[in-house]
């Protein structure tokens, strides 16, 4: 089941194949993808770290007033662009030619988001974001930081950019969309599988699937 799963086969399909009903297949797919979550980098990030913020789901009219301030705020106005929702911002961190980190938050002001970035990465680290006000007193914690001012349509101004992370964005994006709906219970799941199989995109399928087998035994005492 793993390796049809890392292959992208969806669950309908796996419990023809496996001929196993849809509820018992749904089951074992939440064990994977728990164990995916578990997998997250353990490592203190280093060298040039970006970090952002997204808003998944929802429509412009509604998004958090945290949101509507932010875009407000970077780009002068409301935002267009659909990103933001009421339900559930993320926060991501990613080192560049490494790995991704990413969790649910509660809201993306500084008392959200910084104590994850001191414990995520190294102090000395040059960090790059957009000038959304969060990140204002990260210089004072002992980073080098850089921004982009997106409100200026300035994306990229030399290696300061966040490029790497938003191109994690839209392809989280993407992934949840063709889902075509998800429970809010289930959410950090998919998050969770979607980062695991960014931050091992390179390893073969029998090296991934390797992996994950080792872990689900351990964590289920079980194999799929």
């Amino acid at each position: 089941m793993v390796k049809l799963f890392l292959l992208g086969i969806n669950s309908p399909v796996l419990a023809t194949e496996l001929k196993r009903n849809l509820a018992t297949v749904n089951k074992a797919l939440r064990r994977i993808r728990l164990t995916m979550y578990q997998d997250v980098p353990q490592e203190v990030f280093t060298g040039i770290v970006e970090v952002d913020e997204t808003y998944l789901g929802g429509q412009k009219n509604n998004k958090r007033k945290t949101q509507l301030r932010k875009d407000k705020g970077i780009y002068g106005k409301e935002s267009k662009r659909g990103f933001g929702t009421t339900k559930q911002p993320v926060f991501g961190i990613l080192a560049r030619d490494g790995k991704v980190f990413a969790e649910l938050v509660d809201d993306t002001e500084a008392k959200d988001l910084i104590p994850i970035i001191t414990k995520r990465v190294k102090s000395g680290t040059r960090i790059r974001s957009d000038t959304w006000r969060a990140y204002t007193g990260l210089a004072t914690k002992g980073y080098v930081h850089r921004t982009v001012e997106h409100q200026k349509k300035e994306y990229t101004k030399g290696k300061n950019h966040i490029n790497g992370l938003e191109g994690f964005w839209g392809y989280l994006k993407r992934q949840l969309a063709a889902k075509g709906g998800i429970r809010r219970k289930y959410f950090y799941l998919f998050l969770g599988e979607y980062v695991w199989r960014y931050n091992y995109r390179k390893p073969t399928i029998k090296q991934k699937t390797d992996r994950l087998l080792k872990q689900i035994y351990t964590n289920f005492g079980a194999k799929y």
